[in-house]
């Protein structure tokens, strides 16, 4: 993943395995649209978007693509970079369209 998906970060660990990490500073930046909606606005919050982003539009990814986040950090990751690569911009448009943030978050059922 070599184009700009700012503020989400790409990363290749030694194993060979891709990660997509978003870190708490940046998730203030729409904090207030998770907090309209009365959903978790850390890392376990952006975790339960993605994953129902994934059983949403990618259901072929749901086994490919695992997250490992903490309160102040988003993680997810994939040997599947194609997998990890859609994931990445979809999250990455929804962070910068402040109102499709809202809408998904408004059909997304998260845990």
């Amino acid at each position: 993943m070599t184009d700009d998906l700012s503020p989400f970060h790409a990363f290749t660990r030694e194993d060979g395995q891709q990660e997509l990490v978003l870190f708490d500073g940046d998730m203030e930046d729409v904090e207030d649209v998770f907090d309209e909606l009365d959903a978790e606005s850390n890392g376990h919050g952006w975790e339960s978007f993605a994953q129902w982003l994934i059983r949403a539009e990618m259901p072929g990814f749901t086994d490919t693509i695992w997250f490992s986040s903490e309160g102040g950090t988003f993680v997810a990751g994939s040997s599947d970079p194609a997998a990890l690569r859609r994931l990445a911009e979809r999250l990455h448009a929804a962070f910068h369209d402040r109102a499709l943030l809202s809408r998904l978050l408004t059909e997304a059922d998260l845990d």
